[in-house]
């Protein structure tokens, strides 16, 4: 009876075993459902093959085994399709232009000062721990990127800068990143301050300091066109100068793809330095940026501004519009460029004419600025072959400022000998009044 009695409990206790392990697997067939269910809410779920993945009902998959998974995926492309962890859209959306790993982090950093401020963050003057360096680090928030429409236009400048860096005359990025709530672009820290300071100290330039200028700018411009890419926001403040003051293009923010030949029709741009059709709404091609320029070089050798390709009343209404963010400002410009053109044709009668001033220049440089300032853009100069040609740079040695061969510190230094002039306020009139303007510039 005892050992019957053994044998039936052994039985009852298999069959209990047996029981439980076929109620185990229904509930994991059903679970595999249900964690696949759950798997589109975010949350992390139990793997049936494989015992790497952790169950927790309610802790979100970016709190479980971050490590693993950056080691897995963003290190090794091709583990991606192995893994379930999810990237969350506020990351994704800045990939793979900002990379979520890097070798780099903000705390490498130790920032100095503020160096200016943007429309979606801040550029500091930082210094890297670990070598004692002096960086620029643009930090970028990305909620005002997406409330802004932005995250193409962030992502074709850093594709771009990526693309040109190299150039020197161009800014290049060092690294880039991103966290949950920013962006980080590490760049050189070029010492010299923006052009546009250096004209605010000196005014009036001598010619040979102007062509050296305009000379780098001139190459940086066509090694861009030839690249694909139209700049559209040539300034001074766009414009830096490193320790020798040779110059340094930056702000790569409305610059846009488009191969030489093809033409675009987006509005943007700093009012005062636009072409007139781009604020006509033609088509235009890189011609605009050639009329930026002209612009530049006669508030270089005259201290003041050409007559913008907009009337003073367009701009005041555009000055309304900065302070009406309901309003299309498309539509607000078409308007008030209308109201102009009704006026006898104000706004093209004005564009490019040269201050008064300008009639103390020489010849060569009047021819220049004529040439570049002409609002028909099938006869503007466009292309480095015809400044090299111009009466202006004849008998210049382009090859010797390619090569940064002639320092424009000692030209300036030369010429201003005493130090900078004291100077009276350029008078710009209508110019202060304009500001920056993006129309979603892609």
């Amino acid at each position: 009876m005892g050992n019957l009695h053994n044998k039936d409990s052994r039985y009852i206790n298999h069959n209990r075993n047996s029981h439980t392990q076929r109620e185990a697997q229904v509930f994991a067939s059903q679970f595999s459902l249900s964690h696949f269910v759950g798997n589109l809410s975010g949350r992390s779920f139990v793997s049936v093959t494989s015992n790497q993945s952790v169950y927790s009902a309610s802790r979100p998959w970016s709190r479980v085994s971050r490590r693993r998974w950056n080691d897995s995926t963003l290190r090794n492309p091709l583990e991606a399709s192995k893994t379930a962890w999810p990237v969350a859209h506020k990351e994704s959306i800045f990939l793979p232009e900002f990379p979520i790993t890097t070798d780099l982090h903000q705390k490498d950093f130790q920032i100095e000062t503020t160096v200016a401020k943007g429309a979606f963050g801040d550029v500091y003057k930082v210094v890297k721990l670990s070598e004692n360096k002096n960086y620029a680090l643009k930090v970028l928030s990305k909620s005002q990127i997406i409330n802004e429409n932005a995250v193409r236009q962030v992502k074709e400048e850093a594709r771009i800068q990526e693309a040109c860096g190299h150039h020197s005359f161009i800014a290049g990025a060092v690294s880039r990143w991103q966290t949950k709530k920013r962006l980080y672009i590490v760049s050189e820290y070029i010492p010299g301050g923006e052009l546009l300071a250096l004209l605010d100290k000196y005014g009036r330039l001598p010619e040979e300091l102007v062509k050296i200028f305009v000379a780098e700018i001139a190459i940086a411009l066509d090694f861009l066109h030839n690249a694909g890419v139209i700049y559209r926001d040539l300034k001074p403040e766009n414009i830096l100068l490193d320790s020798d003051y040779h110059i340094q293009l930056i702000d790569f923010g409305l610059s846009k793809w488009l191969s030489l030949g093809s033409r675009t029709t987006t509005l943007c741009g700093t009012l005062k330095y636009m072409a007139p059709e781009v604020l006509s709404r033609e088509p235009y091609s890189h011609a605009v940026d050639w009329w930026s320029l002209g612009v530049i070089v006669c508030r270089m050798l005259t201290n003041e501004y050409p007559a913008p390709a907009i009337s003073s009343d367009a701009n005041s209404g555009v000055q309304k519009k900065a302070q009406t963010t309901d309003s299309n400002p498309d539509s607000l410009l078409r308007t008030n460029m209308n109201r102009t053109m009704n006026k006898q044709n104000r706004t093209q009668a004005l564009a490019g004419t040269l201050p008064d001033n300008a009639s103390v220049l020489s010849t060569q440089a009047r021819g220049l600025l004529m040439r570049l300032l002409d609002r028909d853009p099938k006869v503007r100069m466009r292309n480095i072959r015809q400044l090299q040609q111009s009466a202006f740079y004849m008998g210049f040695n382009f090859e010797r400022v390619n090569t940064k061969k002639i320092s424009p510190r000692s030209v300036l230094g030369r010429n201003f000998p005493k130090g900078p002039p004291i100077l009276s306020k350029p008078d710009i009139n209508y110019t202060n009044e304009f500001e920056d303007f993006d129309d979603t510039c892609m």
